[in-house]
């Protein structure tokens, strides 16, 4: 039974973030980016909070610092994208994103776990693909897309690393109301305001708030808490390719030959460096 409700919990959540990256364009058209994503991330938190009261009794100080510090870096690096996408195509951040599981590696060997010959190759060709994508909108933001995707990068290990950690419930809780309050802080402190918000950027916040942030991380948690990191790591080249899609079919963003170059170095190169990595399987942790 676990089995197959990790794979119902993989599919969704390719499903979750595969369409928020096309919904945080559309919010960002109307809505301060920073300001509206930390409202949907710390909405998010207070309707779990509201939802079970009790799910962050018991924790100590290392708990909730743990798991609000993941929460800063993976939620502010969101909040990120989204600010960048105001003028890079959601297709495009997708992809640049997509080089999650190399920043991996990479910050793996920090650790001392030093890549192999190949791994090393199969690095550099997907930080070219990186580079080709950059490159394809001449567009600075498109670097904070790929800054954004180290720090996620940084919150993913930290997460997948940490034994200290509460259970899926209580750590997406912490994760949402940290990340959700630095971004709002963040927002309103840099003076973002809301000027003339359309229909349809009203529906994108509350569809992020409540598919990504509410389902998404929920899922995203519980299955790196029950499940291999590997396989979690899929959603890497998973989601780009659904965001993708979904960008010029319905968002008509142009497809081009050399963002179509820069995706396929990626992609290939991330889903080679998944089916190479050890399996590392997780104890399921049902503390809540």
């Amino acid at each position: 039974m676990l089995k197959y409700m990790v794979y119902l919990a993989l599919a969704g959540l390719w499903l979750c973030w595969g369409t928020s990256f096309p919904a945080m364009r559309v919010m960002a058209h109307t809505l301060p980016p920073l300001s509206a994503s930390g409202t949907a991330f710390l909405a998010a938190g207070l309707a779990l909070l509201a939802l079970r009261p009790t799910a962050l009794r018991g924790l100590n100080f290392r708990q909730i610092a743990t798991a609000a510090t993941s929460g800063i870096c993976l939620l502010g690096a969101q909040g990120t994208v989204a600010l960048a996408e105001r003028t890079t195509f959601a297709g495009t951040a997708a992809l640049v994103v997509a080089a999650l599981p190399l920043w991996v590696t990479v910050l793996n060997a920090a650790f001392g776990e030093r890549p192999s010959r190949a791994g090393l190759l199969r690095v550099l060709v997907g930080f070219s693909g990186v580079a080709l994508l950059t490159g394809a909108q001449a567009n600075p933001w498109t670097f904070v897309v790929a800054a954004a995707g180290f720090v996620w990068a940084i919150g993913t290990v930290l997460t997948a690393r940490t034994i200290n950690l509460p259970g899926p419930y209580a750590t997406t809780t912490v994760q949402l109301l940290s990340g959700g309050t630095v971004l709002l802080t963040v927002g309103v402190a840099t003076g973002e305001v809301v000027d003339q918000p359309t229909t349809a950027s009203w529906l994108a916040l509350s569809y992020l708030a409540l598919v990504d942030s509410l389902a998404g991380f929920g899922l995203y948690t519980w299955l790196l808490r029950t499940t291999s990191a590997a396989l979690v790591s899929t959603y890497a080249y998973a989601v780009p390719i659904l965001a993708c899609l979904i960008s010029v079919l319905f968002m008509k963003e142009p497809p081009r030959p050399i963002m179509l170059a820069g995706a396929v170095l990626v992609i290939t190169s991330v889903a080679a460096e998944l089916s190479a990595r050890k399996p590392r399987t997780h104890t399921a942790n049902t503390r809540t």
